[in-house]
């Protein structure tokens, strides 16, 4: 096997920088690959190959076919196997750089033992005298999520640094780099892509990976400072969009985000995979006039699933619910690998509970939403970080079904690790609305001892949730069971609070319940004052005024309570 001494894209005076007549060179190959313009990358490795067919035009090609997305289906392996057979045998020994390419094709067949079998063969022969063919190698076995050898791709990277004199190329250290982030070592990933940026030429491509590691590990801040250093380096890379896209989709920007994916689009090939990837930027980023524009053009020229859970968006999100869960039924039973059908099951759910019809077909497609919601909560998809049982309990609110709404709620609340006081207040708030007086109750007070005086509606909540919650017990005073919260509610307002017009409805409340509470305890002086003050926010409140010339004349000295008349059953009337 022959000693290669030139670069892997150079060969001396030909093929770095010339351009053949197809207007096209290795660098601007290698550049598309790398900005994901799959199509053109593919198309110009095949032009190269025809008007100059060498061992690295040979392996540029085989090397673009793996490095596409479709790169695992048989036709792609087998034309890149050929491109790498027919790269060699222009060798006079065989090329080693075309059987690094052969491993390749081994780890895209999952067959790992069979490629390192290559690999030290051609170290073998090699010496391990060439840098540019280890670090192929170590390339390699990071290029397959099912087949693949991080660690063995660090030690083979540093020995390619170590016998490359000039210790020049960016592409060594983004492979440490990658590496790395396979064996889920984040830190030494960030420190090759520093090497990475100091060495410079493949900047966008290096800060697109920054990218993706600082929003992996949440650091917003160096994720956006990688995101615009990226943009401005090379505004024609593509995968850098996708990250600003991602980073405007945390903070909730979906315009922005939907912006971001458009440049996506525009620096992608604009071909139908380009368009699907497009599209799944889309729908993440909410912004579903494109999603369908863009399926539209598309549908029928791919076989891909996601095309199945998207079209269940937009249908979805245009109220065609029957259709809607066709749609992520269709993409279950697709089945993609490595798939969290969670938000297939969420959209399913949240389909039923939005599905109108009479009242014995609602509660059936109640029952089924509320099942497709808990199997979509247990499968733990984080996606787009959906509430599922805070969005389902929305609309079942909507629909005036507060008791199951309050109890979807209960459940989200419950299965956090540590609830807050708004989280109980949410709770105590919709058990009030759907009549459940003893969870309202318990769930105002646990956020009434976080919120303390913060929320003063929420002891006025609490005093009518004990108003109600014993009225059909007949051994109990009902009626007065919320006074201490009612005065707490009247003192957390104080004066300024009670006269403001947004208080009226619980402060009459208030009122009128301490103003009974004080009557029935024959403290009429106290009764009087409470409702004198009612009527000073709400004049024209008739019970108000009925209580108040009561209180008036039980307080009149010369007013005396009548006796009450006894029927002939001994009973008063």
């Amino acid at each position: 096997m022959m000693i290669r001494k030139t670069k892997i894209w150079a060969v001396v005076g030909l093929l770095l920088t010339y351009t053949w007549s197809f207007g096209q060179s290795i660098d601007q190959v290698v550049k598309d690959l790398d900005a994901e313009r799959f199509t053109a990358a593919l198309d110009g490795a095949n032009k190269l190959v025809v008007s100059a067919p060498s061992v690295d035009t040979y392996f540029l090609k085989g090397y673009t076919i793996l490095s596409s997305p479709d790169y695992a289906k048989a036709e792609n392996l087998k034309a890149a196997q050929e491109a790498f057979e027919a790269g060699n045998a222009l060798g006079k020994k065989g090329d080693p750089l075309n059987q690094v390419g052969l491993g390749m094709v081994k780890l895209a067949s999952k067959d790992l033992a069979g490629a390192k079998a290559i690999f030290e063969a051609v170290k073998k022969e090699t010496k391990s005298k060439n840098p540019d063919v280890l670090y192929r190698i170590a390339e390699a076995y990071t290029m397959f999520s099912e087949a693949n050898d991080p660690a063995e791709a660090v030690l083979t990277i540093d020995q390619a640094i170590d016998k490359h004199k000039t210790k020049d190329n960016p592409e060594y250290y983004l492979v440490k780099a990658q590496a790395y982030l396979m064996k889920g070592d984040g830190g030494s990933a960030m420190n090759a892509l520093a090497n990475a940026e100091r060495v410079g030429g493949k900047l966008g491509k290096t800060y697109a990976l920054m990218s993706k590691i600082w929003l992996q590990s949440r650091n917003y801040q160096g994720a956006l400072e990688a995101i615009e250093k990226g943009i401005a380096a090379d505004p024609s890379h593509a995968p850098i969009y996708k990250y600003q896209s991602s980073y405007h989709q945390i903070f909730h920007k979906y315009p922005e985000s939907a912006a971001a994916a458009a440049q996506y689009l525009k620096n992608s090939d604009g071909d139908v995979k380009a368009k699907l990837r497009y599209a799944k930027l889309a729908f993440i980023s909410k912004d579903y006039t494109s999603l369908k524009r863009v399926l539209g053009e598309i549908k029928g020229s791919t076989n891909d699933p996601y095309i199945h859970r998207m079209e269940g968006i937009v249908n979805y999100e245009e109220g065609q619910y029957t259709q809607a869960i066709e749609d992520f039924k269709k993409f279950i039973a697709a089945n993609p690998k490595d798939e969290n059908f969670g938000l297939d099951y969420g959209y399913i759910g949240k389909s039923f509970l939005k599905m109108t019809g009479d009242e014995a077909q609602t509660a059936i497609n109640d029952s089924l939403g509320i099942l497709n919601i808990d199997k979509a909560v247990s499968l733990n998809d984080t996606t787009m970080e959906v509430d599922y049982y805070g969005e389902a309990a929305a609309i079942l609110s909507e629909k005036g079904n507060f008791d199951k709404a309050a109890l979807l709620t209960e459940k989200g609340v419950l299965a956090k690790k540590d609830p807050t006081a708004q989280d109980f207040a949410s709770l105590g708030t919709i058990f009030f609305r759907g009549r459940n007086w003893v969870k309202a109750n318990d769930y105002l007070e646990k956020a009434l001892v976080e919120y303390k005086d913060a929320w003063p509606a929420g002891y006025a909540l609490a005093g009518l949730a004990k108003t109600y919650r014993d009225a059909g017990d007949s051994t109990k005073n009902h009626l007065y069971l919320g006074a201490a919260d009612f005065e707490k509610y009247l003192s957390v307002l104080g004066e300024e609070g009670i006269k403001q017009p947004a208080n009226q409805n619980y402060v009459v409340i208030a009122l009128k319940t301490l103003a009974g509470r004080d009557f029935s305890a024959q403290k009429i002086e106290d009764a009087k004052a409470k409702i004198e003050k009612l009527l000073q926010i709400k004049p024209d409140d008739s019970d108000a005024q009925a209580m108040f010339h009561r209180f008036s004349k039980l307080l009149d000295p010369s007013y005396v309570i009548p006796e009450t008349r006894k029927d002939s059953t001994g009973n008063g009337r």
